[in-house]
């Protein structure tokens, strides 16, 4: 019978087993020695008495050993009842050490994470980190959710595929890419695929219609705490049926997790919104609905009050918009005070606003800090704030305004999510939303230039098609965003199957027929051999893993990851190479100096 260091248990007791792993924690009682032996799958109470005693003293923190010995039932008041194994122990007969290990740079027993050390050091020392409970079930974890989606997708007659990872490089679109010389073909290059956008719809044209894959992407962007420069996505795409055909079967997906990983039942389908109601109302394409919150324009109110600030700004045809907040402000435990309110002051300043106004709701009445600002109001004003808010006892208000709506409303949202999160009252642990209608275009702040809202192959909406030419502003994309708790867990689109269409929205960004030739051509060649109606989406495997499982940041769930400066602890990289290896390898000319 195969054991291991989770499973022996009172059923076991007589028997004797042989167990396999590293020596986490000593203690010596005089005459007898504790050590616990743990693996992957758990951790147990080794003892050693007379011969075995002298064989085990000289075992330190984290030495593989191996041990064969008797399982015997521990005393009552030694029973550890928070470990599975903590009934029994196993007397130990025999043991070898297998390999001895330095000390460790941390220690690993510890599970609170405010002992733990530092997440560089963390990283660095990733393989004994690895080590820990916690990780060992993310890991885990990670597994379950890989297996239960792959198994859905096999169920509803999906094929899961490969796309190519060295590809072409499309520079001209997207974020900015990896690149990697080719020794073979002297000065050219490939890239690291950002996605496999282009590359299934290849696939779809090749009439593999049903296509999934768990794939890896290469993304040269700022860091962040949900990126890394790799990350994995559930790739989707399917021909011949609609976008709410897709987020069906996504939502097909995300229910088997739900119920095969975390044992819920998730209600389906999810939420819809128009990206325009998602921006008005919370100043995000990505909002958190687990509380509510809304933002609401009172600037036909405030023109009634004599608060100069909000004068001043309507005067220049600005706008004024209000938020109010379940803080239970005033009571004992309230995670809003004065004082941090007095910090989201500063922080609306750092997000470009010039500051904001707050109040709070108290005796039925909304009053502030200092009294001044709700005088300034008027009580009118504060009366029919106080009804478009629908704003209650216990509640704060921010009030915030500026001349450029778009800046009001992002700095809004901001606000928003870190008031809102702050104080928690969440009415559900998971909201799903589908944000649909996007634009298809977005002018650049600095050039004024059109440029796509997320990629150049959305396929525009059979209405406002007609306005490429006239207002390309208002053309909607069949584009639609996944969003979980405020975090974008996935983005897809209809995909434009015309190569007309696709030439002439590459060209509306800037890209000459030159040009689109170069980085796109084998994709409208493609496009003119019969291309089917098509769509999919990239889901978010790390980010899903992330808001499922309770935690912040994506590095928890990817067994090697970077750190904030896109470097990797464990081996160092990235690394200068040697310049004459440079030339020898890939005939490359290295000015003086360069690395």
């Amino acid at each position: 019978m195969e054991v291991n260091c989770g499973t022996i248990n009172e059923t076991h007791i007589g028997r004797e087993f042989v167990l396999q792993g590293w020596c986490r924690y000593k203690r010596d009682h005089g005459g007898k020695l504790f050590i616990d032996i743990a693996d992957r799958y758990g951790l147990t109470q080794l003892v050693f008495e007379g011969e075995t005693l002298k064989k085990a003293e000289g075992v330190g923190k984290e030495y593989v050993i191996k041990v064969s010995g008797k399982v015997k039932k521990r005393d009552e008041d030694t029973v550890d009842r928070t470990n599975p194994t903590g009934k029994v122990e196993l007397y130990v007969t025999a043991i070898e050490i297998l390999n001895k290990s330095e000390v460790p740079p941390f220690e690993i027993i510890e599970e609170k994470r405010k002992f733990l050390a530092n997440e560089e050091v963390r990283f660095k020392y990733r393989y004994l980190d690895l080590r820990r409970r916690e990780m060992i079930r993310k890991v885990e974890f990670r597994d379950r959710v890989s297996k239960s989606a792959r198994k859905f997708f096999w169920d509803e007659g999906f094929l899961e595929l490969e796309t190519p990872t060295l590809v072409k490089d499309t520079y001209e679109t997207g974020s900015k890419t990896f690149l990697v010389p080719s020794r073979t073909n002297k000065g050219k290059f490939y890239a690291l695929d950002q996605s496999p956008q282009i590359y299934k719809q290849l696939i779809m044209i090749g009439g593999l219609d049903k296509y999934f894959q768990m794939a890896k992407c290469y993304r040269d962007e700022d860091p962040r705490e949900d990126r890394q420069p790799e990350h994995t996505q559930i790739d989707v795409e399917i021909s011949f049926r609609d976008e709410r055909q897709l987020q069906d079967t996504i939502e097909g997906m995300i229910k088997r997790v739900f119920k095969e990983v975390l044992g819920k039942e998730l209600k389906v389908p999810f939420r819809r919104m128009k990206y325009a109601d998602a921006i008005a109302e919370y100043g995000s394409d990505k909002p958190d609905l687990r509380f509510g919150s809304r933002i609401v324009d009172i600037t036909e109110t405030a023109k009634k009050s004599n608060y100069n600030i909000l004068k001043r700004v309507i005067s220049s045809n600005g706008h004024v918009k209000a938020i109010a907040f379940d803080a239970d402000f005033g009571k004992k435990g309230s995670p809003i005070d004065k004082n941090y309110m007095l910090k989201m002051i500063e922080t609306a300043k750092y997000l470009g606003l010039g500051g904001l106004t707050w109040l709070y709701v108290s005796g039925n009445r909304i009053t502030s800090e200092p009294g001044s600002i709700a005088e300034s109001l008027g009580t009118d004003v504060c009366r029919e704030i106080m009804k478009k808010l629908d704003a209650s006892e216990g509640n704060v208000i921010i009030i915030c305004s500026d001349t450029t709506e778009s800046l009001l409303l992002d700095a809004m949202g901001k606000l928003r999510k870190e008031i809102g999160r702050r104080i928690g009252k969440f009415g559900a642990e998971f909201e799903m939303l589908w944000v649909e209608d996007f634009p298809l275009f977005e002018k650049d702040e600095v050039t004024g230039k059109l440029k796509p809202a997320h990629n150049p192959f959305s396929a525009p909406t059979i209405s406002t098609a007609r306005l490429l030419d006239s207002a390309p502003e208002k053309v909607v994309s069949r584009q639609y965003d996944l969003v979980i708790n405020g975090t974008e867990m996935g983005s897809g689109s209809m995909r434009i199957n015309d190569p007309e269409m696709q030439i002439k929205v590459l060209k509306m960004i800037g890209m000459t027929d030159a040009s689109i030739e170069r980085a796109f051509g084998f994709l409208i060649d493609a496009l003119r051999h019969g291309a089917p109606p098509e769509c999919g989406i990239g889901f978010g495997l790390d980010r899903f893993l992330t808001v499922l499982y309770g935690e912040e940041d994506i590095k928890e769930f990817i067994l090697f990851p970077k750190n904030k400066k896109y470097e990797s602890p464990v081996d160092g990289s990235p690394t200068e190479i040697d310049k004459k290896r440079l030339k020898d390898d890939f005939d490359m000319r290295i000015e003086k100096g360069a690395t």
